[in-house]
């Protein structure tokens, strides 16, 4: 393969990232993929998509199945599939990706962006491949690809998901103007983008105290998001929020989990009724780092954390985040509201590398990252 292969692989590996965009969080439990299928001459002169294919909501079928089915291969063809993660090779729900495109027995090259860290595949995949004589290329445009994956790999490297705190706040820092009381901080385009934001992740993650004050209900508000409303948990020690509060109207549609330390057979039936999924820590166990172990093994690879301020300030001070997203309105509360960080956090925590800042109308916001 010669410099004219090697640039159409980064051109269409990264056609395939720019569409990896546009589906994140919509595969949950598995990563979302983007696979894109070229037709090409001997020469590698006359090239064209034939066919894509993205992870299936719900996770299956698979990127690189969905590009192959139902395609009409040509003789004296060459055909390319591109990949933003590598193929699987362990048959699970279904048969695996590496076994499809050997199946095919049309695929000459397999070119992808981000070996898989699962253990499972982790290089296998390409190993597999290679040994049914199939053109492999891995690595391509990785810095980019990585990027998109952070969470998926810190889920399957670290047991732990990405953790993007996102908090919205007045000039002055408060989160709201009275302290115990709902406060409407950023406008209708901010509230937009936090909207498309939520529809990215897998998971939104409140303590009790806003669910009491705001009595949220941690939904996409867009009906083109809403389907891809993330699982919604909340941290309740006691387990004592109103049953019948926003949040627990419809959890038989959006799944809602309370982490507690309650054990109480009556009072987890009140939640397991409302389908609420009620998941019990002892005392000692109930902390930050053991939840968020908790969720990577339930499959959450994004975080996004809403509040409030006593949760903020915890995952500051125990440097358990990876990005910072602060909406800043234009106006100021005074001294009545309540800080976006209620505890007393540590200087050194706060020193974080800005990446980009953006405009919506009069407010901004401004992306970190540790």
């Amino acid at each position: 393969m010669n410099d004219l292969t090697s640039n159409l692989d980064k051109t269409y590996i990264n056609i395939s990232l720019i569409y990896l965009k546009k589906i994140l969080g919509s595969s949950f439990p598995n990563p979302p993929v983007f696979s894109i299928l070229v037709e090409s001459n001997k020469s590698f002169k006359d090239n064209r998509i034939i066919s894509f294919g993205f992870t299936s909501f719900t996770g299956r079928p698979h990127a690189e199945s969905n590009a192959i089915e139902n395609v009409k291969f040509r003789k004296n063809k060459i055909y390319s599939l591109y990949s933003t993660l590598e193929p699987c090779c362990h048959n699970g729900r279904d048969e695996s990706c590496v076994s499809k495109i050997l199946n095919s027995k049309r695929i000459d090259r397999v070119i992808f962006s981000l070996r898989d860290p699962d253990p499972r595949v982790n290089g296998k995949g390409k190993k597999k491949l290679l040994k049914n004589n199939i053109h492999v290329k891995s690595d391509v445009l990785k810095e980019l690809g990585s990027d998109f994956y952070q969470g998926y790999i810190l889920n399957r490297t670290q047991r732990r998901p990405k953790v993007i705190l996102k908090l919205a706040m007045t000039i002055d820092g408060y989160i709201s103007t009275k302290k115990n009381k709902r406060t409407k901080i950023t406008n209708q385009l901010s509230d937009a983008y936090s909207d498309s934001l939520r529809s990215e992740v897998d998971a939104i993650l409140v303590g009790s105290k806003t669910v009491k004050i705001d009595n949220c209900v941690l939904k996409c508000k867009s009906s083109s998001f809403l389907k891809n409303s993330p699982i919604r948990i909340i941290l309740n020690k006691k387990l004592d929020l109103n049953i019948n509060s926003k949040i627990f109207l419809d959890c038989e549609e959006y799944r809602t989990i309370i982490f507690s330390n309650v054990f109480d057979k009556k009072k987890l039936k009140r939640y397991e009724d409302k389908k609420v999924e009620v998941i019990s820590f002892s005392k000692n166990d109930f902390n930050l780092k053991e939840i968020l172990k908790k969720l990577s093994n339930l499959g959450v690879t994004n975080l996004l954390v809403e509040g409030g301020g006593e949760i903020f300030s915890s995952f500051f001070n125990q440097r358990l985040f990876d990005q910072v997203y602060i909406f800043r309105s234009n106006f100021f509360s005074g001294s009545n509201g309540t800080k976006a960080l209620e505890k007393k956090t540590d200087s050194s925590v706060l020193k974080l590398f800005k990446l980009e800042t953006k405009r919506f109308g009069n407010d901004s916001l401004e992306i970190y990252k540790c």
